[in-house]
């Protein structure tokens, strides 16, 4: 059996998710990098194989799962990197809307882990990332379900690393803060909209999808370096922080995008959740 490394890397159509299908290979390791459709652009590199996968279908992650195990024979990391962001106030938010994000942010993660740790425990060993965001410990105005789903994947990752450490497996959450992606032009508003949230709503979209564009590179190298060291980071060393300053989170945004009489209701500071270092983990270990 090959000593390369393997690795399976969901959500690598764009943005955080293909960069770092893109800079494992570069690091050496065999990838595999899902997309609901086979992407010929990334699986013409040797290093990386293109899978579909819908994180939403339970026989598709596992299917997944059967292709890399049969090419590869094992897997050592496992990158959560897919999700889909809708914007709009809560009271705007349709059932169906909602279970629709936790099925990919929350539930396809899940299922991923699922089926990639019985593999790991076999194995005595493995690393599981998964891609949360800054709204994984901030609130987040008008994206309230989506900061939903992303406070979930903070909660059962740091919760399933002390669970599985001692079959040699580690887990790490990353929440970055604002990255260039293309998150919020694939991203979609809620069906209703009500007039009363209608001007801060609008003003807070704007500002999102403004700070996304202005944002962090997506190229994730020291993503890459934590992959392979021993321990993962502290959860502090891994929340985003937005051009070398604080957390800049929705609420901040819209603090800034929505007048200053409605702003101290709409959008009041967080208090701080330890200090942010890094977007992602850094090269050594902790």
């Amino acid at each position: 059996m090959s000593e390369q490394r393997i690795a399976l890397v969901t959500g690598t159509s764009s943005g955080i998710g293909r960069q770092t299908a893109l800079l494992l290979a570069d690091r050496g390791f065999q990838v595999f990098a899902t997309t609901r459709t086979t992407d010929s652009r990334i699986s013409d590199l040797r290093a990386i194989k293109s899978v579909r996968l819908d994180v939403r279908d339970e026989d598709s992650v596992r299917l997944c799962l059967r292709q890399v195990l049969k090419s590869a024979g094992r897997l050592d990391l496992l990158v959560n990197a897919a999700g889909v962001l809708l914007q709009g106030a809560v009271e705007e938010t349709g059932i169906d809307e909602a279970r629709a994000v936790f099925e990919r942010n929350s539930f396809g993660v899940l299922r991923l882990c699922r089926a990639a740790l019985p593999v790991m425990r076999a194995q005595r060993s493995g690393r599981i990332i998964n891609i949360s965001s800054v709204l994984g410990f901030l609130p987040g105005p008008y994206t309230g379900v989506y900061a939903a789903s992303k406070h979930a994947v903070e909660g059962f990752s740091e919760s399933l690393d002390h669970e599985v450490r001692q079959f040699g497996i580690r887990v790490s959450v990353v929440e970055p803060g604002f990255t260039r992606t293309r998150l919020a032009a694939n991203g979609e508003l809620t069906g209703q909209r009500l007039p009363a949230y209608r001007a801060e709503g609008t003003l807070a979209q704007e500002a999102v999808r403004g700070a996304i564009a202005a944002g962090d590179d997506p190229r994730t190298r020291s993503l890459c370096g934590s992959a392979s060291s021993h321990q993962p980071p502290s959860p502090a060393a891994l929340r985003g922080r937005a051009h070398g300053g604080r957390p800049q989170s929705p609420q901040t945004i819209c603090a800034r995008a929505v007048p200053r009489s409605r702003a101290s209701q709409a959008a009041r500071p967080s208090p701080d959740r330890g200090k942010p270092l890094s977007p992602f983990p850094p090269e050594t270990d902790r």
